[in-house]
């Protein structure tokens, strides 16, 4: 079998549209007229209009795409097939009509942006209408119209698509279609970075002249190119198929049934829009542009990176949330520019897109929740800043992507062991050990000083470091960490130095911030079927008890209400459930273990921490979060710590991971 029709067959069997009776007909005209065969010939043939077969033809290449070969075009002979193609295209239609001859769409999502597509413009349809029309069973239809009404009210909160008695149902108001077909826009091309994507083609395929779509890319292009604009071809494909979508709308007589006002002038952007209407000669209302072009600004559109931070908003946003985190975690986000100013980049447009109501969705959030659940924690220090201003809430898909800045910041700052360098013996030596420890580990080591054995007192006095390195034996006990290194270096004095960082460095601190938060008296197991909230309102009085918190009941409700906006569950029914806001006496953790069955919005419940944390919080508490993650990763642990019973077992068992990590 040819190459191109194995690669063809594969698509179907991925999905892959195939062609329609009519766009089988039009194959085969252009096939005949081996001299090309202009548009408004074809369409006379087949009693249609040329903008039909011109949509036709960008559908039949499409499909054809995986076959190596397509329809061309020429002004001088219209559409035609190069001769070495003709019996390539034939053995195509052959196999198309043994697959599947009648099919409009082969997949489950495609089937769903059919039926949106269907329904945009009819708004209601019977569901036997269009499992005959999409060739397949009515249940087939039930189930993928179901999930698509799941899918948008979950993701997109449009709660317009409905099935009643047979009927499926779109009653939204115009904005709603439009800002929900631009999301979905975006979405789509973001992941298949192709212009001609196969579903949103399913969605317009009866309505749309896709030379149309091809020509503003073309003019979108060509306009960035002579004023010096740079966008990714991922953008101008976004950008082209919302002006493309908001053109059928307007043709198609559907129009926005309240003024829209614009939210954030770009001058770059209101010419290039205006051009374009213009030069294509697309009749668009003034709220239509406006709509357009709030929803383009969320994507990041500037013409450079000058001036892309604008108003004092975002700084002033940046400065507190800064503030904040120097404040409470002993961390200035400012040390790292290039970290820094991304993040402000980031932050506007995602403020942007907050006031649109308009928030991208991350893949990855689960994997940045757990992963990095302290970068994760620090971030949301931003949550109640923005609140504070606009009075709405970040979504948590948002500030995943904002820790994507916040998490390398923290590794840098966890990476490096303060360390005094001690010199006993030559300088020459010393100056060759500084020499190998800087090769070796520059990236985990950071030597603040390099002394003579005498002044060693005094500078542990006005210094706080975390480890001593001396080229000489020290009799006298010293206050810190100590490792000497007395011959010149090599494979054994680097494994040593390595075992003693981590032993000597890494394990105490995360031992001693686990005495600190843990204690055997901050442990509860819960029989019967206790709610959260219940679950919450113990711990709370139990960390009171402890001297951890002042008022049980006022630290309950703030961890409901955070637990209400952003769930905290992990995985395998692990919550670590802590308020927006620190305001603890002294950190602590109570330990909530459910031995019975209860849920959480859909999750079950079987281990809640529950969060005390002080208003400056020590860095080392990323050991804590990383054994909670521990915890919740693994089934096998939650089954070990529900299977307790007392509370002095559980914790020295947590102890024992901690060690572990």
């Amino acid at each position: 079998m040819d190459r191109s029709i194995q690669l063809l067959i594969s698509g179907f069997e991925r999905g892959m549209p195939v062609l329609t009776d009519r766009q089988k007909k039009v194959v085969k005209i252009i096939v005949e007229h081996d001299r090309g065969i202009y548009a408004n010939e074809i369409a006379k043939s087949l009693k249609v209009s040329t903008r039909t077969i011109r949509n036709d033809i960008a559908g039949i290449n499409l499909v054809l795409k995986n076959s190596q070969c397509s329809i061309q075009s020429s002004k001088r002979t219209g559409y035609f097939i190069m001769q070495e193609n003709i019996n390539r295209i034939k053995d195509v239609l052959k196999t198309m009509d043994a697959l599947n001859p009648k099919q409009i769409a082969t997949s489950s999502k495609q089937r769903k942006y059919y039926i949106l597509g269907k329904l945009m413009n009819c708004h209601a349809k019977d569901l036997g209408e269009m499992a005959d029309e999409l060739y397949v069973s009515e249940q087939t239809v039930y189930k993928d119209l179901t999930g698509m009404i799941h899918h948008l009210d979950e993701k997109y909160h449009f709660y317009a698509l409905s099935l009643e008695n047979g009927q499926m149902i779109l009653q939204p108001k115009e904005i709603e279609i439009r800002t929900l077909v631009y999301r979905l826009i975006k979405e789509e091309i973001y992941l298949t970075n192709r212009l001609v994507d196969i579903h949103l083609y399913q969605m317009i395929r009866d309505s749309a002249d896709m030379e149309e779509l091809n020509d503003i890319v073309d003019y979108i292009s060509a306009y960035c190119r002579s004023n010096s604009i740079v966008l990714s071809d991922q953008m101008v494909f976004v950008i082209a198929w919302m002006i493309f979508f908001t053109m059928l709308r307007s043709e198609g007589g559907y129009h926005l049934e309240r003024n829209v006002e614009l939210f954030n002038p770009n001058e770059k952007l209101s010419q290039l829009l205006t051009s374009l209407f213009r030069d294509l000669k697309f009749n668009l209302t003034k709220s239509d542009c406006h709509l357009l072009q709030n929803y383009i600004e969320t994507l990041g559109f500037y013409s450079n990176q000058e001036g892309v931070i604008s108003g004092s908003e975002v700084e002033e946003i940046v400065d507190l949330f800064t503030k904040e985190m120097l404040a409470k975690y002993n961390m200035d986000f400012t040390k790292i520019p290039s970290l820094f100013e991304n993040f402000k980049i980031h932050l506007q447009f995602t403020i942007k897109r907050l006031l649109m109501d308009y928030q991208l969705s991350n893949p990855l959030l689960k994997e940045v929740k757990v992963k990095y659940s302290f970068a994760y924690e620090i971030t949301m220090l931003i949550v109640p800043i923005i609140h504070e201003r606009y009075g709405l809430y970040l979504s948590e898909d948002e500030i995943s992507f904002l820790t994507m800045y916040v998490m390398p910041f923290l590794k840098a700052q966890n990476a490096r062991v303060k360390t005094i360098l001690v010199s006993g013996t030559s300088q020459s030596f010393a100056n060759m050990l500084h020499v190998w420890l800087n090769q070796e580990f520059g990236s985990r080591i950071d030597i603040v000083t390099k002394i003579p054995m005498y002044r060693l007192e005094e500078e542990l006095e006005s210094h706080k470091v975390d480890l001593v390195i001396s080229d000489r034996t020290i009799d006298k006990k010293i206050s810190v960490p100590l490792i000497e290194i007395t011959q010149l270096p090599g494979t054994a004095e680097r494994q040593r130095l390595e075992s003693f960082i981590v032993k000597t460095v890494t394990v105490t601190s995360s031992e001693e911030v686990f005495h600190k938060v843990f204690n055997r008296n901050a442990v509860l197991f819960f029989d019967g079927e206790p709610s959260f909230a219940q679950i919450i309102q113990r711990c709370s009085k139990r960390l009171m008890e402890n001297g951890n918190i002042l008022d049980a009941d006022a630290f309950a409700v703030a961890t409901m209400q955070r637990e209400q906006i952003y769930h905290t569950h992990i995985d395998h029914g692990v919550f670590f459930a802590h308020p927006l806001e620190n305001e603890a006496v002294k950190n602590g953790v109570c330990v909530g273990v459910v031995r019975t069955d209860a849920e959480m919005a859909g999750h079950p419940i079987r281990i809640v921490f529950v969060g005390a944390h002080e208003p400056r919080i020590y860095k080392e508490m990323i050991h804590i979060y990383d054994l909670i993650n521990k915890v919740a990763a693994s089934s096998r642990l939650v089954g070990i710590l529900c299977g307790m019973h007392s509370e002095g077992e559980l914790i020295d068992y947590l102890e024992r991971i901690v060690q572990i990590i």
